[in-house]
């Protein structure tokens, strides 16, 4: 019985995950092939994803303590009426004023990452209480290729879509996706399983007094991030390959679309390659318990996604035919998406157990922030370069970067004993 209801759990989350990424999935594929074809610049679409990191730093305090003495499920169901509405706003601005269509972007982005916070750092505190922790890592790995399946389809259908409709038709058919992922939010059962707590006789979950302070409860997370060096290290570990990692971000579209002039349909099936390594890569660590610590598996598989980096400028230099330069980075995407999967879900579950649940909010939304503070920085400083140097230079040396990074903090927690220090 039990089994059955961990089922229909895990059954009622990943339909909403596929739902809301398969929707968002398309929208962003629209937004940024909109605003490439506009600008024709990769700093006027690096500015675009400069957008969600700053304004989640600026959320940082506000969405911790309100995940940490609020109802998850009350902040998921908000946040899905609000994307909704900034969703439905955007395409009536849009129709009245398409001249002013970038700031309108911005606008949009700007709603866009405030509600996913929300959603996504309330989900992430829940998983401890929506499953039993015996079956995270399997619900975490299941999670991460049901949205790799949706990102699989969403750039194909809307490469497709985006010939014949309006960016504020794409806003409106995201906001069925959204209610839709709301209907399935509204069935899941947030006590299923007990939390994971300093104290396992724990029956619900602890939380905060509402009566502490924002300032507070900020301050508590940040005393405790400093007290784990591991998740620290982590978090500025993160900082310096999502810094890296911006140049991907902003220069594989930029050089797949403008300098090899690689048609729409065509990029999107590039795109769709990243998510079919990710369906992969999650299918197989669902299947498989690890027998390393899972933060040394993150760091081995950023070592060969610095390796795959390497690669991605060849077709700039090589003057392939366009279905060789399709097939090239069809499989290095299958490649990075699979190497993705191995980074992230072994950290995400590690963290949900080593975590107090009372403390799951604002510790994430930390993480995640400190993860992507340099990100707008480096979107800003590849989009300025790769709009003034060949992109096969940037991306060698930025793959070149990121493996020696991965060596030096693999030396590092092996010296330092680090892992032995907080087990997992």
């Amino acid at each position: 019985m039990k089994k059955d209801k961990t089922f229909r759990q895990m059954v009622t989350l990943l339909t909403a995950n596929f739902f809301g990424m398969f929707g968002s999935g398309m929208l962003s594929f629209a937004i940024g092939l909109y605003i490439l074809h506009k600008t024709g610049s990769a700093l006027g679409m690096g500015i675009t994803l400069m957008v969600g990191p700053l304004v989640a730093l600026v959320l940082t305090p506000f969405v911790g303590y309100m995940v940490d003495t609020r109802s998850h499920r009350a902040i998921m169901i908000g946040a899905q009426i609000g994307t909704s509405i900034g969703l439905l706003l955007f395409a009536l601005v849009f129709m009245w004023w398409p001249a002013f269509y970038y700031p309108e972007v911005i606008g949009l982005l700007i709603i866009l990452t405030i509600t996913d916070r929300f959603l996504s750092t309330a989900l992430s505190a829940s998983l401890v209480t929506l499953f039993p922790t015996d079956v995270l890592q399997r619900v975490n790995s299941l999670n991460q290729s049901v949205s790799s399946l949706a990102q699989l389809i969403s750039p194909i259908i809307g490469a497709v879509i985006y010939s014949f409709v309006s960016i504020g038709a794409f806003a409106l058919v995201e906001i069925v996706f959204e209610l839709l992922t709301l209907m399935c939010i509204l069935r899941l059962n947030f006590t299923v399983a007990k939390p994971v707590a300093e104290s396992e006789t724990a029956e619900m979950p602890v939380t905060p007094a509402a009566k502490e302070s924002l300032l507070a409860n900020f301050a508590e997370g940040l005393r405790y991030l400093q007290g784990n060096r591991l998740i620290l290290l982590s978090c500025l570990f993160g900082a310096g390959i999502n810094f890296l990692f911006a140049a991907v971000n902003v220069g594989l579209p930029y050089l797949q679309v403008t300098v090899l002039k690689m048609p729409n349909t065509l990029y999107g099936i590039t795109d769709s390659g990243f998510a079919v390594g990710m369906i992969l890569g999650g299918v197989a660590l669902s299947m498989i318990t690890l027998k390393h610590h899972p933060f040394l598996v993150s760091l081995w598989g950023i070592m060969l996604l610095g390796s795959v980096l390497t690669l991605l400028g060849v077709p700039e230099q090589m003057a392939w035919p366009m279905m060789g330069n399709v097939f090239f980075y069809g499989l290095l995407n299958v490649a990075n998406g699979i190497i993705l999967v191995v980074i992230n879900t072994p950290i995400s579950t590690m963290m949900q157990k080593l975590i107090p649940q009372a403390m799951q909010g604002r510790v994430f939304m930390l993480t995640g922030t400190i993860s992507s503070l340099l990100m707008p920085l480096g979107t800003l400083v590849f989009g300025f370069l790769f709009d003034r140097m060949a992109a096969w230079i940037i991306l060698l040396g930025v793959g070149l970067l990121t493996l020696v990074m991965s060596f030096v903090t693999v030396v590092y927690v092996q010296r330092t004993a680090l892992l032995a220090e907080f087990p997992a």
